[in-house]
């Protein structure tokens, strides 16, 4: 079973730089309008069959807005538009 363990650096929002560890990511928008977002999927979906996954997620820097949404997304989301959940699919 493969679990979540890092940031795909090719599953992300334009806006966004991955470091070579899968660990960092740096927002590198504007952050002028709620187009400006920076979201990224994980390496791996968590799969349905874990009852209980824990992550830490640590803000080094809130930005000037300080819109910052942490959450799940199915694959289907686009990642280049507003926040993931903010409009209808």
């Amino acid at each position: 079973m493969d679990l979540p363990t890092a940031w795909n650096p090719n599953d992300k929002s334009n806006y966004l730089r991955v470091d070579s560890s899968g660990l960092r990511v740096n927002y590198e928008g504007l952050g002028e309008s709620d187009e400006d977002v920076g979201a990224i999927r994980a390496n791996h979906p968590i799969p349905p069959q874990c009852k209980l996954f824990y992550f830490e997620v640590d803000i080094i820097d809130v930005g000037k807005n300080k819109w910052i949404g942490i959450g799940f997304c199915e694959k289907s989301i686009n990642l280049n538009g507003r926040m993931p959940g903010w409009d209808d699919v």
